[in-house]
């Protein structure tokens, strides 16, 4: 389910931001990113995301990310190993999947991740998981 037509944009208070490859949904303490079908993200893309997350929250922010993935596209899964910096602003990550090969391959990018990383098959159980990230409590 695309986040905007899910009762969390009802309830949550975001920003979005249009990119050409797809949309970020930024609350206070995580966003969402959508990226549109048969893309392939890749190192330039990572960048633009964290030019738009630099711009929005500043330099020293730490954020949850939920990567929603209503369509179908392939990702380096090298681009984690960006997060296994100290300075990185990401202290956990959830990849939400609606087919079984998204799945698959969410097992691989968790492998690669030294960050938290959930898989979850619906919006609603990787917003609760970030949510509950000790450091948001």
């Amino acid at each position: 389910m695309h986040f905007e037509d899910s009762d969390f944009s009802k309830h949550l208070n975001y920003t979005k931001i249009d990119l050409n490859f797809g949309f970020l949904y930024l609350t206070d303490d995580f966003f969402i990113m959508e990226v549109n079908e048969e893309e392939h993200f890749n190192w330039d893309k990572l960048n633009t995301v964290l030019d738009s997350l630099r711009n929005h929250y500043g330099n020293h922010k730490t954020l949850a990310y939920i990567a929603n993935r209503v369509n179908s596209y392939s990702i380096d899964p090298v681009l984690w190993s960006y997060f296994d910096k100290d300075d990185s602003i990401l202290i956990g990550a959830s990849i939400v999947s609606y087919r079984d090969s998204s799945f698959m391959n969410a097992n691989i990018e968790k492998q690669m991740a030294s960050i938290p990383l959930k898989r979850a098959h619906s919006l609603g159980e990787a917003i609760n998981w970030v949510q509950q990230l000790k450091e948001f409590n």
